[in-house]
């Protein structure tokens, strides 16, 4: 008897939680998300925030490079990002500088730029 009683609470319950997420309203999907385009190679961005850069003094091996002083780069700029879970993890191409600039973000922080171009 209290195994009858217990498989039919189980099954009420089951059956009552697939039916509530049954009914959440649908969200939009992006067709791409940003971390997916940023770790397969540079994809052009544009920063929401201003941000703290670092540049990369590359060396062999890349353990042993150096990072410059810290610099500003400002919301509204439009640069070439890319994310690498080795070394520094932002790498970032700035338009007109020379270099590659690491950035100081955590690495799974992407509410700091868009994809593409936006201003």
């Amino acid at each position: 008897m209290k195994h009858r009683f217990l498989i039919t609470v189980l099954a009420s319950v089951m059956l009552a939680g697939t039916f509530s997420t049954a009914i959440v309203p649908i969200q939009t999907v992006q067709a791409i998300s940003k971390k997916t385009a940023v770790n397969h190679g540079y994809r052009k961005v544009t920063l929401t925030k201003t941000v703290r850069i670092k540049k990369i003094h590359e060396r062999i091996p890349t353990y042993k490079s150096t990072l410059g002083p810290t610099e500003y780069a400002d919301k509204k700029l439009t640069v070439k990002l890319m994310q690498v879970g080795t070394d520094f993890g932002w790498y970032l191409k700035i338009p007109g500088c020379r270099g590659t600039w690491t950035v100081s973000k955590r690495h799974n922080d992407y509410s700091w730029f868009k994809l593409g171009w936006h201003y």
